[in-house]
This record gives C-alpha cells, structure tokens and sequence, in this order.
C-alpha cells in the first residue's frame, strides 16, 4: 500500500482555494465499486468501509476497519489511523466533531464522471454521521478538488505518460513499412494491435475500438474501430492509437498519404489541409498556458482553421490525458450546447495540466486529422513527442 503524497499536496492546496474545510474519499469494497481518485491517490483499493478525510490544516486521517488500520499507518502518508470497533458511522461523527468543518466536500458530480465515485449507500452513511456529529456543516460537490488533485499531474506522472507517447509514436513510425495500398483498414488495425501485444502495453481505450483507422472518402468515422474498407492509392489514412504503460495513458493520430503511381508528393490542397490543422495545433499550444480557459485555446486553433476556410469540426479541440485517454475535468471546448458549462470550458487551466490537441477537416481524399499530446507549462504547452510536422508518404 502506498500514498502519492504530492497529490495529497494538490489536495491541499485545492482545499485553500476553493475555501472547503474538509473533503471524504470514502467507499468500501471499491474493486468491484470504483472510486475514480482513489487510484489518483493511491495503489491501495477499499476493502471495509473506509473514510480517506483531508482537511484545509494540512492534516490527513482514516477512518477504517482494524483489519485495515496497520496498513495505513506503514504508509507514513496519514497523521491519524483511527479504525473503527464496532460502527463506521459513528467513528467518522467523532471525527467530524472534533474538527467542526463548516463545509465537507463528498465525490458526487452531475457532470464530471471522474469525480462522481461515491455510492449512493456511502453519501446516505456519511449524512448519519454527520447527523450524529451535531455539527452545523454544508455538505457540497467535491468536483473542483477531483478536478486539480486528478488535473495536475505530478512530474512522475508526466514522465509516464510521456513514456507511454514515446512508444504509441515508435509503433505509428513502423506503421510505415507496413500499411499499403490494397489493404483493408481492418488489416492496419490488426497490425497496431498485434504491436501492442508483442511489447506487452494496455489499451488506452477499449480494444474492439483501439486504433481507430479512417481511409479515404466513404469510410465509417467516429469511435467505431476499424471498418471494412479498402485503403487506395490517393487517400489519406488517419489512426488513433493510444496504449497505457505503467499505469499511464496516450492518445495520439498520425496521417498517411497513399501516393498514386505518378505522384511524389501529396497534392497541393492535401497539403494546405495538413498544414492548416498542423499550424493550428502550433498556435493552440503555444497558448496553452496556466490561467487561460479552455474555450480560449478551442478558439485559438479553431478560429484560424475555418478563417482558411475549413468547416468548424463537430468536437472539442482537446481533452485530458492522465491514467486513461479521457481523463475527465476541464476540456479544450468551444461554446456549443454539449459543452457550454463553466466547470467544463470556461474555469483556468493549470501547470502540468496534460491535454490532446485534436483538430481535424474533410479534404478530396478523406478526413484529415492529427492529435498531439502536451503538458501545460508556464510559457506555453510543452510536446510529449515531436509533433508530425509533414504527412507520411507511402509509396
């Protein structure tokens, strides 16, 4: 059992800010009942009912089985153990009475699937205790804490996704040698695959959909895997492959360009596209800095792709990336119904915040995107790997 104290740290912090006294990381049996931020805080899973509590003192307890108490003391991560003898409940109302918090954040969201782990059994045990505390507390969403303890990563955690974007561009790099002309796009799927289990990764989204392969004009697009479809010479090939190693996730696209018999080099309009959504990723992320809103950079990329004159791309420009390829809080979104909320679009960006950045447009010879990976950095988003900068052409 082991504790990241640095994102304990972030809880901390996030707990000042956000001006809550007290936040409750609580679940029992989470194996078979996730607890999305637990796995953000530790390597540990619940098994008794357990109550993780951090308050805005820079003090962290538990409240557990006795079972389960030794474990959390070896931690060294926790200034009090206190195991519970016969009552979860009323353990954790002594606790509650003996800080007085004036609010309690619970992991409950209406939008934000990663911090929406407490079940409805456990919010109803923690409003008893709190009944039993007699303390005069505002019980509230734990989202804006979710949102910076999971958002920010660590350096540690940087350099695992960072490992995991590595290897996704080593196999999208021999992907070269292999995909032709004549080949379905199921072949192509096979061959990402079959890389992926050969070095032993995990799948950054399910299997049955990872890599996404797009060829030509025609093919099925969306998260729909690899269709039934014959790549040909003249259309641009678009995969999404992302793999986890070590915990950590990427999602990453590349883009293909099936040179015909006579041609040397992609043409001229496949060309302006590429560049155009290239350049919009360069832009985005050189805007990509703490404080900004995540519709600001949405707009930076989007408004200098459709002012070529490319139509507006019907998703967000980017999402987080962290343990999986949705990492869940803050995305790079525009101002669209489905994404018109401030929690989502409008609240600022972080440091060390990881985020895609995935514009795309239709051309003559099939959907055109690329995606990229960076971490938010103080003067600008930093590339995990180099972005690709020219289509790759396949004879």
């Amino acid at each position: 059992m082991g504790f990241n104290k640095g994102k304990i740290e972030i809880a901390y912090r996030s707990l000042e800010q956000n001006d809550v006294d007290m936040w409750i990381v609580a679940g029992q049996e989470s194996a078979t009942k996730s607890e999305p931020v637990l796995d953000i805080l530790s390597d540990t899973e619940f098994i008794g009912k357990t109550a993780l509590i951090f308050t805005k003192d820079h003090k962290a307890r538990v409240v557990c089985t006795p079972i389960d108490a030794n474990g959390y003391v070896m931690t060294n991560a926790f200034d009090e153990v206190r195991p519970f003898p016969i009552s979860f409940v009323d353990t954790l109302a002594e606790v509650i009475a003996e800080v007085k918090p004036k609010n309690i954040a619970l992991d409950y969201s209406k939008n934000n699937p990663s911090a929406d782990g407490l079940s409805v059994g456990m919010y109803q045990l923690i409003q008893e205790a709190v009944k039993k505390s007699n303390v005069e507390t505002e019980v509230i969403s734990a989202e804006k804490i979710v949102t910076l303890v999971r958002g920010i990563k660590t350096e540690e955690e940087i350099e695992k996704i960072k490992r995991a974007v590595i290897e996704t561009e080593i196999i999208f790099n021999d992907a070269k040698e292999y995909i032709r002309a004549g080949m379905n796009c199921q072949d192509v799927y096979r061959f990402f695959q079959n890389e992926v289990e050969r070095k032993g990764f995990g799948y950054s989204w399910p299997k049955s959909q990872n890599p996404g392969v797009v060829s030509g004009i025609g093919c099925p697009q969306g998260h729909v895997g690899a269709p039934d479809f014959v790549i040909k010479k003249g259309d641009v090939v678009n995969v999404d492959f992302g793999i986890v190693l070590d915990g950590y996730a990427s999602d990453i696209q590349r883009m293909y360009y099936m040179l015909k018999d006579d041609e040397t080099d992609a043409p001229e309009d496949v060309k302006a596209a590429f560049y155009a959504v290239r350049d919009g990723i360069l832009l985005a992320a050189k805007a990509l800095k703490p404080g900004v809103t995540g519709n600001y950079v949405d707009s930076i990329a989007r408004d200098y792709i459709t002012n070529l004159g490319y139509p507006s791309w019907n998703a967000a420009l980017g999402h987080q990336i962290g343990k999986v390829a949705h990492d869940g809080g803050p995305i790079l979104g525009p101002r669209r119904p489905r994404y018109n909320r401030p929690e989502l679009i409008d609240s600022p960006l972080y440091e060390n915040m990881c985020f895609t950045l995935e514009p795309g447009v239709p051309t003559s010879a099939g959907r055109l995107g690329l995606e990229e990976d960076v971490v938010v950095r103080k003067d600008g988003a930093e590339f995990l790997v180099p972005p690709q900068m020219e289509l790759y052409l396949i004879k």
